[in-house]
């Protein structure tokens, strides 16, 4: 009798271990979640240089198909800030992706109802690639007021703007302090997260942005601000790993954003209380101890909307993050930078626990300056003194659970 043989991998088997490369796959995983419970049409805009189409067709045909693969489509927009060769570029990429089986409608941006269009298409699981016709006089910011009427009716949740050279850099090698102890987060040589509420003012004052990168970051603003209320995401990233900008907690270009308005309470007095449990609850996936508000808290930050929170308590060592939460429908908005950069501003020495099967615990690891693990533990701090790790490490271990347990 022969044994059965093994189910061959499905695409988006191949992919998800592919993205294992540059990631954790259950970081990967959570992010393909999350993607998927957008409509089709919601999930993102490709909008290419010319330079990427001309020298990196290949690698970007393949990475729009690994899109496919994970069952998520993306229309393409070519020419938004050369137009002269968009429609030459169009049929060279149509051409390449459809060599991958792909169906790829090709369209003009100025052709009536394109994103009704658009819409059948992407939930008929096609691939649109839409140009823009080179028309005189006709500026960046016209363009730009085009892509950004595409996304409204859409509801596009992400716009990734993809260039040779990747995110956004700084000139020279010293990063940049926008308040006192905080630096401008960066990875890789780029800025990782800009959060145009907080960050931006101190950015463009310090002159710092090349010129071209900061036109990118004017245009994502512009962008940003026309789409509102929808929350929308720009990303500056390479063809090259735009998918490890997508489905990865570090990324690998600059995420752009409107910045969540985080406020900062010292106690649960003019808090709604039932909210935050029931946003630790859903985050958590179990329900908070009765007694865990009977804590007072050092410190507690707050998403406006109650979509995020972050709940510092007093400790020994130093103050101890005890609850780091965000909505899981709002994970991926970057609320999680909001909320860490309040804290960081106001508790230079901070540390907390993380289970070690917790995937955004890379994310942790970039923010922390050291860690140990310890059982089912991750202990993370940052700004704590040498002598005193051993017992931040003993404090956040000793520590029971503020989950209710089964039955109780």
């Amino acid at each position: 009798m022969t044994a059965a043989q093994p189910a061959p991998p499905t695409p988006a088997d191949v992919v998800l271990t592919f993205l294992e490369s540059v990631g954790r796959r259950s970081e990967a995983e959570l992010y393909l979640r999350l993607f998927r419970r957008l409509p089709k049409q919601s999930f993102a805009i490709l909008a290419p240089a010319s330079q990427v189409v001309r020298e990196t067709l290949g690698s970007l045909a393949e990475q729009v198909k690994f899109l496919v693969d994970l069952d998520l489509f993306a229309p393409i927009v070519l020419g938004l800030f050369d137009p002269g060769v968009a429609a030459q570029n169009a049929e060279r990429l149509a051409r390449k992706l459809i060599k991958f089986g792909i169906n790829v409608p090709l369209h003009s941006m100025d052709e009536p109802g394109l994103g009704a269009t658009l819409t059948q298409e992407l939930t008929a699981e096609r691939v649109p690639v839409v140009f823009f016709k080179p028309v005189e006089g006709e500026s960046v910011d016209e363009r730009r007021v085009r892509i950004g009427e595409l996304a409204r009716s859409l509801d596009t949740r992400k716009i990734l703007l993809l260039r040779r050279r990747g995110g956004l850099g700084l000139r020279g090698d010293r990063p940049l302090e926008i308040a006192p102890g905080y630096q401008l987060p960066t990875l890789g040589g780029w800025l990782s997260v800009v959060n145009l509420r907080t960050d931006r003012d101190a950015l463009v004052a310090s002159k710092k942005l090349p010129k071209r990168d900061s036109e990118l970051l004017e245009c994502a603003e512009r962008l940003i601000e026309q789409v509102a209320p929808t929350p929308l995401l720009v990303s500056v990233a390479s063809p090259l790993n735009f998918l490890k900008e997508l489905f990865t907690v570090k990324g690998a270009g600059t995420l752009i954003k409107s910045g969540t308005l985080v406020s900062r309470h010292d106690s649960y007095a003019d808090l709604d209380v039932g909210r935050l449990r029931a946003l630790i609850d859903a985050s958590f996936g179990r329900p908070l101890a009765r007694d865990f508000f009977d804590v007072p808290p050092l410190a507690v930050y707050m998403d406006s909307q109650y979509r995020g929170a972050a709940i510092v308590q007093a400790a020994g060592p130093a103050p101890y993050l005890s609850k780091f939460v965000v909505e899981p429908d709002a994970q991926g908005e970057g609320i999680g930078n909001d909320l860490w950069q309040a804290i960081a501003r106001d508790f230079p020495r901070i540390f907390w626990r993380a289970r070690q099967d917790n995937p955004i615990l890379p994310w942790y690891y970039s923010v922390a300056d050291g860690m140990a693990k310890s059982g089912p533990w991750c202990v993370l701090w940052r700004g704590v003194e040498a002598p005193r790790i051993p017992e931040v490490i003993e404090d956040a271990i000793g520590r029971g659970s503020d989950f209710s347990e089964p039955g109780k």
